[in-house]
């Protein structure tokens, strides 16, 4: 900006210099035509020089001052476009990579998500266990699949009661697994296993990698819940 201000300042000058120049010929020839009562003589040779800023050598002068001036604005606007590219290109850059941190902010935070949906609901063997009787009865190997896109769970198993089948749902946002377990009449242990249901509600246990929550029976021969844990593997 410095640079701009100095430009003017010079086309400023430039102006006035081309102002005064033409000021100073029109004063000489004012004073010759006062001098015309001394002689005639004296009033042609002061004609003949204040004439010659009419001629060739005045439009000379107009052409080369035009020529500057016009040089110098050119100029002052190609430094003016430059400056406005260089801030506009430095805003430009500043934008895009504002764009692209937020936008790998974003993509970590996905990439976090899917990771963690991995992680917690994988298709395979599970290993669980429960509480019952005042001790832990397990581990015992269950088979499940999740469908993401309908948010369900299906699968089957067997413990100490006998086989059972599972259905359920589960949520990725609430780290929440609902199961219901049926078991197969006939299986298992004929004292334990009526071909009943029982329900399990699970939530993810980031410190322990693994779901926590608790089993519910309710049926004509027995009530009661506890405590229940499921794993991935091992």
């Amino acid at each position: 900006m410095h640079i701009v201000f100095r430009l003017l300042l010079i086309v400023a000058l430039v102006a006035v210099l081309v102002h005064s120049q033409g000021s100073g010929g029109g004063s000489r020839g004012g004073g010759s035509r006062g001098g015309g009562s001394r002689g005639g003589s004296s009033y042609r040779g002061s004609t003949n020089r204040g004439g010659s800023c009419q001629g060739s050598q005045c439009r000379l002068a107009g052409i080369i001052a035009g020529s500057v001036i016009g040089g110098i604005f050119g100029l002052i606007a190609i430094i003016l476009l430059t400056i406005f590219c260089c801030r506009r290109y430095r805003n430009r850059s500043t934008e895009l990579h504002t764009s692209f941190v937020d936008k790998s902010s974003t993509d970590g935070r996905n990439r976090t998500y899917q990771t963690y949906e991995e992680d917690c609901f994988k298709n395979g063997d599970w290993q669980s266990r429960y509480y019952q009787y005042g001790q832990w009865h397990g581990p015992h190997r269950m088979s499940l699949i999740f469908d993401r896109a309908a948010s369900q769970v299906t699968g089957k198993g067997y413990d100490h009661v006998g086989d059972f089948t599972i259905d359920g749902t589960f949520s990725v946002e609430k780290q929440h697994i609902t199961l219901t377990k049926t078991y197969a009449l006939g299986t298992g242990d004929a004292k334990e296993n009526f071909g009943h249901t029982v329900t399990v509600e699970l939530t993810w246990n980031s410190s322990h990698a693994r779901f926590e929550g608790k089993w519910l029976v309710q049926t004509n021969h027995y009530r009661g819940e506890d405590k229940f844990e499921l794993k991935f593997g091992d």
